[in-house]
């Protein structure tokens, strides 16, 4: 019997904390935290807001992964109540809403939030975006085997629709590459890419290779992409600003939350693959959520200038 069902037999806290990763951090102490003086001489706050980071600094040590459930709820009732604002909106959307978060920022990108996002963009581990890498990947190699919808991620379309550019890269390059190696089947009610185990290797390294270039596109750099034809050698590419908060926000954050939110993979830190960097890495991803939650709020005028310049502070804090 392994762990997983010894402890769902028999569960105690004390066991299930020593099956969880654990990073030692003293994070509450050093969060400088999202909050407004000026509040306390208003006839109202956001409340709603400030609740769900309560959920989310109650959790933040032992479960970041959970923290950033809670941040992007906070996240979400931030742009809901720039759709309940606007008149022109009859109904409010969580793409719509992203949207508008994307578009406050890049108003007011050169001069003001760039300086502060930026570094947290920069500072995101690889882990991200193998994590990336990996759904854009196998949702190519869904798509052009026929495999059924249902079992694709949808944060493969959606942010293959926002970035053109990925679907390029994939057609010609990475994903051409992968299909090589990979038979995808279901089974069982899942996707077996049935990999050999010869190519399994093969398959870490286009993964990783894939992640390297997201990683230099998500900072705004060029980069290089060989393409399979061997008439083309190689292509050049780099995202646009609103690109790079497109796959921020649509390919990292959102992708991560409804994965995690709707159940379509293991819960994260209880998965029998997670580690040290997985904790790691959600630590990070509460952090920049934490961020454009701020810069989003500043944008509305919740959230004064001086406030918003304490918080960039945060991203020393990123592991």
């Amino acid at each position: 019997m392994d762990d997983i069902l010894k402890l769902a037999k028999n569960y105690t806290i004390q066991q299930h904390l020593k099956l969880l990763p654990h990073y030692e951090n003293n994070i509450l102490n050093n969060l400088v935290f999202l909050y407004d003086e000026s509040w306390e001489n208003q006839a109202s706050y956001p409340y709603e807001i400030l609740t769900y980071l309560f959920d989310s600094y109650y959790v933040l040590p032992k479960r970041p992964d959970l923290a950033t459930l809670f941040c992007w709820q906070a996240i979400n009732r931030s742009y809901y109540e720039q759709q309940l604002n606007d008149t022109n909106i009859t109904f409010c959307q969580d793409t719509r809403g992203i949207e508008l978060i994307a578009n406050e920022i890049l108003e007011n990108w050169t001069y003001k939030y760039k300086i502060i996002l930026e570094p947290f963009i920069e500072n995101l581990p690889i882990k991200v975006f193998h994590y990336v890498a990996s759904y854009l990947l196998k949702g190519y190699i869904m798509e052009i085997n026929d495999i059924p919808q249902k079992f694709m991620a949808s944060s493969y379309k959606s942010l293959k629709k926002k970035i053109p550019t990925l679907e390029t890269i994939l057609t010609n390059s990475y994903g051409k590459s992968y299909s090589r190696i990979t038979h995808p089947i279901v089974e069982d009610n899942k996707i077996n890419l049935k990999i050999n185990i010869t190519d399994s290797t093969k398959s870490r390294n286009i993964i990783h290779s894939f992640a390297l270039k997201l990683q230099l596109l998500a900072v705004g750099q060029e980069v290089n992409i060989n393409f399979s034809e061997p008439s083309v050698k190689q292509h050049t590419y780099a995202f646009t600003v609103l690109e790079r908060l497109s796959f921020v926000l649509f390919g990292i954050l959102y992708a991560s939350r409804c994965n995690n939110f709707h159940g379509n993979v293991a819960s994260r830190m209880n998965s029998v693959c997670a580690n040290i960097d997985t904790f790691k890495m959600y630590t990070d991803l509460f952090l920049i959520e934490y961020i454009i939650l701020a810069i989003h709020m500043n944008s509305q005028r919740i959230l004064s200038d001086t406030v918003l310049n304490n918080l960039k502070s945060n991203v020393d804090l990123m592991v």
